[in-house]
């Protein structure tokens, strides 16, 4: 498999986003984004992603949001703590995506840490190339827990992140089944 394509990584930023005003009021632009992708599991899931954005009250989705990623350790989108929990490893691990960043003389410009999937993703957008993301892709495995720990509890975003993990699982060389899945 080839690793998704910058504007796919870019979709999947900005559809993992907290749902605010801001990014429903450019769901119109957002729903031009995915028609322009090219068919794909990336495609196909952030088209259901929209018909589950268009199905909710905002304030629902906001709940829904906030109970899927911020509840719980086990759902965080902070990846480093779903491969080393917190612990040094995790310490060393956002310290080396950090440094990857600097190097590549790219700036984070929200407060959250180096390991957070949004901020990876758009940094994938920029460098996808697994020889010089290693660091990045070698992350984003962990989106394959995160896939199991959100199919009960927020199976849109699970569905949403599904071909991710399953990407990131095969370029890493370590795809065992567990995001194998209806997309």
């Amino acid at each position: 498999m080839t690793p998704p394509f910058a504007d796919e990584l870019r979709l999947l930023s900005v559809l993992l986003q907290y749902p605010d005003d801001d990014l429903l009021c450019r769901l119109d632009d957002i729903a031009a984004a995915v028609d322009r992708l090219p068919p794909g599991e990336i495609r196909a899931a952030g088209a259901a992603f929209l018909d589950y954005l268009d199905a909710h009250a905002p304030i629902r989705l906001q709940e829904n949001f906030t109970t899927a990623f911020d509840m719980s350790p086990a759902t965080t989108l902070n990846l480093t703590y779903h491969m080393f929990g917190d612990t040094e490893k995790r310490a060393a691990a956002m310290a080396r995506l950090q440094r990857l960043y600097d190097e590549a003389g790219w700036e984070r410009i929200t407060g959250e840490l180096p390991d957070y999937l949004p901020l990876l993703l758009e940094f994938l957008a920029i460098h996808p190339r697994p020889q010089t993301a290693a660091p990045v892709w070698e992350c984003l495995r962990a989106a394959t827990s995160l896939v199991a720990a959100l199919e009960k509890t927020a199976p849109a975003y699970a569905a949403l992140l599904r071909p991710l993990a399953r990407a990131a699982a095969e370029i890493a060389g370590m795809d065992d089944g567990r995001t194998s899945g209806p997309v």
